[in-house]
């Protein structure tokens, strides 16, 4: 049985005139006509009584037409929905982010991606970059955006989507508080608050390196895994931090934050896997550049 001789009989079923039919469906009326006598003797049984005025359907008929209108009702949304996932215009996309993106990028690509493309299930959830990629390797996300400097992998690709300074924050009353502007040199020796090592390796040896560079060991007091925790403990004035200049709108009392002349920038990036072709994966990417 195929698809083409149920369109035919369902165009036949509802005009009842094998003519009108056959206009209907931009083919001339002999092969129509073998096309229904084929899947009758295909079924089994008759679908249709002719006569020289008028076509009826018979009872094995009716019941096969609700069937056949079903099945081809369902076809055509499986078509549907499959155009519209290769235009990238309904399906899922799995986003993970380091926390310190939900203060800058996250959540106006999220609203841009969602009102451009409603139909998407958006699933989102923070993870360290380590996690990220590996998700990302094992087909867990779709895009993560993290922090570099990250290992080269050639089963990844990175699409740089956003720079942004370095900041000290300091408890309220520390000394360097007073500055508008904290040369890195005065960090080299301060207490840092700083994110473990295991999160984002490259990003860690980043900050600690260019401190150090200085010519003092960086002395990390605390670490603390989440962004709100690492801002908390600078208000207890536990230590000093160094953070990306958008965790800046996390105002709370006790902080300040001042640049750092010479302090390396904070750059954040999407990573996908290199041979994901999808539209969405593509599109989720240029919003972020945008």
């Amino acid at each position: 049985m195929e698809l083409r001789q149920l369109r035919y009989f369902v165009a036949v079923a509802e005009e009842l005139h094998f003519r009108r039919a056959a206009a209907r469906l931009h083919i001339s009326q002999p092969p129509l006509s073998s096309q229904i006598r084929q899947l009758e003797e295909e079924m089994g049984c008759k679908l249709l009584t002719r006569t020289r005025r008028h076509v009826e359907l018979t009872a094995a008929g009716a019941a096969f037409l609700h069937d056949a209108r079903a099945l081809l009702g369902e076809l055509d949304g499986a078509v549907d929905t499959a155009r519209r996932i290769d235009a990238g215009q309904t399906g899922r996309l799995r986003v993970s982010f380091v926390g310190s993106a939900l203060f800058s990028i996250v959540p106006g690509v999220v609203q841009r991606f969602r009102a451009a493309r409603p139909g998407i299930e958006l699933e989102l959830r923070e993870r360290s970059t380590v996690e990220q990629l590996r998700a990302l390797s094992a087909g867990v996300i779709d895009v993560g955006l993290v922090r570099p400097p990250i290992e080269d992998d050639p089963g990844l690709r990175v699409d740089a989507v956003m720079r942004e300074r370095t900041v000290a924050a300091l408890p309220a009353g520390h000394a360097l508080a007073g500055l508008r502007r904290v040369p890195l040199a005065r960090l080299a020796g301060e207490p840092f608050v700083l994110f473990p090592r295991a999160q984002a390796p490259g990003f860690h040896d980043l900050l600690i390196g260019a401190v150090a560079a200085r010519g003092a060991a960086v002395r990390i007091v605390q670490y603390a895994p989440e962004m709100l925790t690492i801002i908390g403990l600078v208000a207890a004035g536990i230590g000093i931090s160094l953070v990306p200049a958008s965790v800046a709108a996390l105002t709370l009392e006790g902080v300040t934050y001042r640049p750092v002349s010479g302090a390396p920038s904070s750059e954040l990036v999407a990573v996908t896997r290199a041979n994901d072709d999808s539209q969405l994966v593509r599109a989720f990417v240029e919003q972020a550049r945008a």
